[in-house]
C-alpha cells in the first residue's frame, strides 16, 4: 500500500465528527512508513478543514496529504494550507456549468414534488453553493427516504449528462464522470502511484466508484457499511473489518501495514 483514501462519514468519523485516538495513531504509523493518506468525501472543503482541525489533523499534523471534497474536487497539502488542483477542478467546473441549468430545473421540480408528498427534507444545497461545489444535494431526515429518492433520481437523469449518488441521508446530483473513483485516479497521477498500490475505504453507495474495481484500486470497508458495499468488497477479495467506523479503519490500516 502506497496510498490510502478514506471516506469520512460512516468510515473515519464517529458520531459528533470525532476521530478515535486509536485511528489517528494507526494513520500516523502509516504516514511514518511513507504511505500517502487522504480523504475522499462528499463533504465540502470547509467542512473537512473544520473537522480535521478539531481532531488535530491537517497542516499542523502534516496529513492528510490530499482531500477529495464534494465527491470529486481535489485539494493538495502545500505547506500550511490546502491548494486546489486547478486544472482538474476547473475542468470539473466547466462540465458542471454546461449541465447546471438542466440540473437546477430538474432538482427544483423534484423538490416541489417531494414537498407535496410530505417528504421530510432537512436541507437543499442552494444555487450559490451548488455552483461552487459542482453539485446539487438534498438531505433527508432518514436514510429510507434518501434510498427511495436515489431510485427516482436515477430514472430522471437517464440519458442526461448527469448522475446521482447517495450517502446515507444525502442524495447528490453531479455532472457525468465526476465521482470519487475518477478523482482518486487523478490523485494517483499527481503522486506517481499505480492504482494497484492504492487502498480505498468506504461504507456507502457514493464510495462504490472507488471500491468496485473499475479503476484498479484495492477495496476495504468497515463493519457498519451498507450490506451491498460489504458484499461488493468481499466479492473482489477486499478486506471487511470486524469493527465499525474508526476502529475498523485502524484495523484495516494495521493489517495492511503488517501484511
Amino acid at each position: 500500500m502506497k496510498l490510502l483514501a478514506l471516506d469520512l462519514d460512516g468510515t473515519l468519523l464517529e458520531p459528533g465528527e470525532r476521530i478515535l485516538p486509536e485511528t489517528i495513531e494507526a494513520l500516523k504509523e502509516a504516514v511514518e512508513k511513507g504511505v500517502i493518506v487522504g480523504t475522499a468525501s462528499g463533504r465540502s472543503l470547509a467542512d473537512q478543514l473544520r473537522i480535521l482541525s478539531a481532531n488535530g489533523l491537517g497542516p499542523a499534523a502534516g496529513y492528510p496529504h490530499f482531500l477529495i471534497a464534494d465527491e470529486c474536487r481535489i485539494f493538495l497539502l502545500r505547506g500550511d494550507r490546502y491548494e486546489g488542483l486547478d486544472e482538474h477542478n476547473q475542468r470539473l467546473a466547466a462540465l458542471w456549468r454546461s449541465a447546471y441549468e438542466r440540473a437546477k430545473g430538474l432538482l427544483a421540480s423534484e423538490v416541489s414534488r417531494l414537498a407535496a408528498t410530505g417528504a421530510r427534507i432537512v436541507r437543499v444545497v442552494g444555487e450559490g453553493e451548488a455552483l461552487e461545489r459542482c453539485l446539487f444535494a438534498v438531505i433527508f431526515e432518514d436514510a429510507a427516504s434518501a434510498e427511495a429518492e436515489e431510485k427516482t433520481m436515477k430514472e430522471l437523469l437517464a440519458g442526461l449528462p448527469l448522475h446521482s449518488v447517495r450517502n446515507g441521508r444525502v442524495v447528490a446530483v453531479l455532472a457525468e464522470g465526476c465521482d470519487k473513483g475518477s478523482a482518486l485516479l487523478k490523485v494517483c497521477e499527481v503522486f506517481g502511484v499505480e492504482p494497484g498500490e492504492v487502498v480505498a475505504v468506504g461504507d456507502s453507495g457514493n464510495d462504490i466508484p472507488m471500491l468496485d474495481g473499475r479503476y484498479g484500486f484495492k477495496p476495504a470497508t468497515v463493519q457498519n457499511a451498507e450490506e451491498s458495499v460489504k458484499r461488493l468488497v468481499e466479492s473482489l477479495g477486499g478486506y471487511v473489518a470486524s469493527k465499525p467506523r474508526g476502529a475498523g479503519v485502524a484495523e484495516i490500516v494495521r493489517k495492511l501495514l503488517s501484511g
